[in-house]
């Protein structure tokens, strides 16, 4: 009995390490800041999924973010929306990678992506939506936006506009 005992620990153990392993593995590596030519950029690894994220927040509540360029707004989850204060708003319809769905714009909201901050965005919020929010074109508009080498580099255009 007493050899069995021994061999549950010895298990439970390797299964806590590969726990662990597992979790700083799957963790995101982390984004660089700097100053390139006296424009602030960021430099954005890969992740090990192919996505690219930032910490951020909208209206102050912190969110982190999938870069999608594809995404014509920054959008949120409802369950998000509800913390960050994002009320009423547009009704809206929009196409998704997912296909058509329902939810609404709220104008005039700050986005914060790492370091950067615009003010005046529309933010969409999608019922659907869960987790993550999209980091979308509204935002990224702002930016010089280029990927290389697994990496994706966020500059703020010389005005910090359009």
């Amino acid at each position: 009995m007493k050899g069995h005992l021994v061999w549950a620990v010895v298990w439970a153990g390797m299964i806590y390490a590969g726990y662990l392993l597992t979790d700083h593995l799957a963790a995101p590596p982390p984004v660089v800041r700097s100053v390139v030519q006296g424009q602030q950029e960021i430099v954005v690894p890969v992740s090990r999924d192919g996505h690219y994220y930032l910490d951020g927040a909208v209206n102050g509540v912190p969110l982190r973010f999938i870069v999608d360029t594809g995404a014509s707004y920054v959008s949120v989850g409802a369950g998000f929306a509800r913390k960050a204060g994002l009320r009423d708003g547009i009704p809206s319809y929009f196409t998704t990678a997912n296909g058509p769905a329902e939810g609404r714009v709220v104008k005039n909201q700050s986005v914060r992506a790492e370091s950067f901050e615009i003010s005046g965005l529309s933010v969409a919020v999608m019922p659907g939506q869960a987790g993550e929010g999209l980091l979308g074109q509204n935002f990224l508009r702002h930016f010089e936006v280029s990927q290389s080498a697994a990496t994706l580099r966020l500059r703020m255009r010389g005005d910090g506009h359009d």
